[in-house]
């Protein structure tokens, strides 16, 4: 019993960031989270997960219809091929909030004016990038929070009863469930679940990276060589038979005698994968719940049965009634309040067929 080693390893302990908002001690703005970092969160999070990636995207495409009509008003004209100095169109800018309403709850414009009080030009916010004061009258914006949490530009937010206009304001959308100044993304209850996804992903990966010295214990009978041959033995071993490549592959010993002869036993399986498989149909379920998305519309079938057109019509006219013509309408809003006109635009219906012939 000497000879036995043993390790002690404390488990990980993964800390989801919760939604808050907090005056800072001789700032002019609200914290949004804890360290001033929550929307930076949540895009991290949208590119680490293919659910919330294959979700937003899904039904950003949803939103943006089989395109735009906008109306005849001489500005929006102008604007409609050229919005701004780099070039973007109204369309563009529109898919890019639609995308930041999707994920953060809200998005944000800044908009430029003429020594006339007409609109200019318009650019989309990088919504991480911006902060509003506790009267939500004025917005603060910094490339990064951390770094150069002093170092920030302030403008005017938007107000379309305003009489004089200033040169530049800010457009900022929080969406409908804030009790505050910044927006709560839609699937904030589901932020464990979408952690737990990825976290399975990663397990399957790691199985399969790891998957000889997971799976078997090599015994060598011939007594107990140094921690230097130790450690090289066990580092021949893993470039020998870890890994996807080395799947399939045999182990060779050569001994004095039988009983110096190296043993190899295998752990016994406690189908840890299937326990994953089930905890992800449950986290799907629960992002999917939180989006009020239907899963097969995302090219995603919780219960592994087949999808016809007709299904699939039929789910999509309950997902655009509930998610997507609330999110159209709110799109809308925005731009009659910028523009002061009863439609700026409108989208045309996403049809199935129409996608089909694009």
């Amino acid at each position: 019993m000497d000879n036995l080693k043993f390790g002690i390893f404390d488990s990980p302990v993964k800390v989801v960031p919760t939604f808050v908002e907090k005056e800072n001690s001789g700032k002019p703005y609200l914290s949004y989270g804890q360290d001033n970092r929550f929307p930076n969160y949540l895009w991290e999070l949208y590119l680490r997960s293919a659910l919330l990636q294959s979700i937003v995207e899904g039904t950003a495409n949803y939103v943006g219809g089989n395109g735009l009509v906008f109306a005849e008003a001489p500005t929006i004209q102008r604007l409609k091929e050229e919005a701004n100095a780099d070039g973007e169109t109204l369309e563009d800018i529109i898919k890019k909030i639609t995308a930041d309403y999707l994920i953060f709850g809200g998005f944000s414009l800044q908009i430029i004016y003429n020594k006339l009080g007409e609109i200019n030009e318009i650019y989309w916010l990088d919504f991480r990038n911006v902060r509003l004061n506790k009267e939500g009258d004025k917005a603060y914006y910094s490339e990064d929070w951390i770094k150069h949490a002093n170092d920030y530009t302030v403008y005017d937010v938007f107000d379309p009863k305003a009489e004089k206009k200033p040169k530049t304001s800010v457009y900022y959308f929080k969406g409908h469930i804030s009790r505050g100044v910044y927006p709560i993304p839609r699937y904030n209850g589901a932020l464990n679940a979408i952690e737990t996804s990825t976290e399975i992903s990663k397990f399957h990966l790691n199985s399969i990276l790891n998957n000889f010295s997971g799976n078997f214990i090599i015994n060598f009978n011939n007594g107990q060589p140094t921690e230097d041959v130790q450690e090289d033995i066990e580092r021949r071993i893993k470039q020998k038979f870890s890994g996807a490549d080395n799947a399939g592959k045999f182990l060779v010993s050569f001994n004095d005698s039988k009983d110096n002869g190296v043993t190899v036993e295998r752990i016994q399986d406690d189908q840890f994968d299937k326990k994953y498989e089930s905890l992800r149909t449950d986290t799907y379920k629960e992002v999917f719940v939180a989006f009020r998305a239907i899963p097969q519309l995302f090219g995603y079938s919780l219960e592994g049965t087949a999808f016809n057109k007709q299904e699939f019509t039929e789910a999509f006219e309950l997902y655009n009634k509930t998610t997507v013509q609330p999110i159209q309408r709110d799109l809308k809003r925005t731009f009659n309040k910028i523009f002061g006109v009863d439609a700026a635009f409108d989208f045309v219906p996403f049809e199935l067929s129409k996608t089909e012939e694009a």
